[in-house]
């Protein structure tokens, strides 16, 4: 497949913004992300000290929220490189804000819109891609993020 130019890139995006599927916010997930991040806070992993603390339970990590940006980008695409990509890396983020928690047991599903491409050098597209995190039932986002993705095309 021959490399897609900028334009057809944007064409597959659409205008639009692209949305996931829901997906289950489990105390098992948050517990085996805190095991390999190394941060036992409770009010992640205590559902009962959480209620206590009038959190109503556990909530999620602002990072493992974060960190199911790739799988959001995946499920909305239906794939994982798109265009014929033959790679695609995380490059960064331009800007992240955690605007209201994520309690365990909620639902989530996250919201992108291509807001740029370019090509940093033959080959290799970098999509600037700005996500709404939603959990079911609230209006306003759990939390925003510019997303920074860097497609790799071709052999080279």
């Amino acid at each position: 497949m021959s490399r897609p130019t900028l334009e057809e890139i944007r064409e597959a995006f659409g205008t639009s913004h692209l949305t996931s599927t829901w997906t289950s916010v489990g105390q098992d997930q948050i517990d085996s992300f805190a095991e390999v991040t190394l941060d036992d806070d409770w009010m992640h992993t205590d559902p009962k000290r959480a209620r206590e603390a009038g959190l109503g339970g556990t909530i999620a990590f602002g990072f493992w929220t974060l960190s199911l940006l790739t799988y959001f980008l995946r499920d909305a695409l239906g794939t994982a490189y798109p265009l014929g990509a033959r790679l695609g890396f995380n490059y960064g983020l331009d800007r992240v804000r955690f605007l209201s928690p994520i309690p365990v047991g909620s639902r989530v599903r996250g919201h992108l819109r291509l807001s740029d491409v370019r090509e940093k050098s033959p080959g290799r597209i970098l999509l600037t891609l700005n996500v709404d995190v939603e959990r079911e039932g609230q209006t306003d986002p759990a939390m925003v993020a510019t997303w920074l993705v860097l497609l790799v095309f071709g052999d080279d």
